[in-house]
């Protein structure tokens, strides 16, 4: 995806700054070819998981996007804490309304940033930020850290989810980051519906894929099935390989050996539809 580039007079009248809607781009049709024999046909997924990662992605910042423009407060200066994956997608959302900074702690993963948007690893530049948005889930941005944003709008994207277990909800410090901010609006990011273990882009992505394999398994006439997935955290954030992550993310979802081809992308939309994001206000 080509970067935008920012038109800085638009931002002179606040009634052109609301954060425009998504386009819905889905696509459905069967791809299949022959298998090892006539009999057999090897069925894909048009759905790539990189399709799947963008279109959770659109789910969370059309909820951001909605809560922001309900508050029609002017934004100036956007930081957005953490640069996996949904922190990325807001930024390409709200570039087009505000200057945006995406800031964190690994320097490599800058190169997901587009050339539009700057990128930082000192986390002090929250301090002049009219909206803060923190991506960074478990483990991330400390509560003696929010207690430097005092802007107009405090987000925070809640890292559990509908099926997380009392360990993982007992490791989430939201409601204590939130406290320790002092702005005047203040929200949390939620995402539900698939029972998964947290909210995270790329845990939804798992869940998503893995129960739609394990749906197509159920199908009369099928062989087997096997996902796109891999260890994306590893190569990542061990290898440090952003253009392999990029490569890998290509793949299929789902490619399934049948003796009768079918949809995969439907099994696949259904689950997706099964997801929601929204914004709870808690100012």
């Amino acid at each position: 995806m080509s970067p935008e580039r920012r038109i800085n007079p638009e931002r002179e009248n606040s009634s052109e700054k609301r954060i425009p809607e998504r386009k819905n781009t889905s696509k459905k049709r069967i791809i299949s070819e022959n298998g090892i024999t006539s009999e057999v046909s090897t069925t894909k997924s048009l759905i790539t998981v990189k399709d799947l990662l963008e279109r959770i992605i659109e789910k969370k910042c059309s909820a951001v996007s909605n809560w922001i423009n309900s508050l029609d407060v002017d934004i100036e200066k956007t930081v957005i804490v953490g640069a996996y994956l949904t922190g990325i997608g807001l930024s390409m959302m709200l570039k087009k309304i505000t200057d945006v900074t995406v800031v964190d702690i690994h320097p490599h993963l800058g190169n997901l940033v587009e050339m539009d948007i700057k990128f930082a690893s000192e986390i002090s530049v929250i301090k002049d930020a009219d909206l803060v948005i923190d991506t960074t889930g478990l483990g991330g941005l400390t509560p003696d850290t929010a207690r430097n944003i005092h802007g107009k709008i405090f987000l925070v994207e809640d890292p559990t989810s509908d099926g997380s277990d009392e360990m993982i909800k007992g490791k989430n410090n939201t409601p204590d980051r939130l406290k320790r901010a002092t702005t005047p609006h203040k929200g949390v990011l939620k995402t539900q519906g698939l029972n998964s273990k947290t909210s995270g882009t790329m845990t939804l992505t798992h869940e998503i894929i893995r129960k739609s394999l394990e749906d197509a398994l159920k199908k009369p006439g099928v062989l087997y099935g096997v996902t796109g997935m891999e260890f994306y955290e590893g190569i990542l954030f061990k290898e440090k390989n952003v253009h392999k992550f990029l490569d890998l993310t290509k793949k299929p979802a789902l490619i399934i050996s049948t003796l009768e081809p079918f949809s995969c992308d439907d099994i696949i939309q259904g689950y997706l539809d099964e997801l929601d994001s929204w914004v709870e206000d808690v100012s």
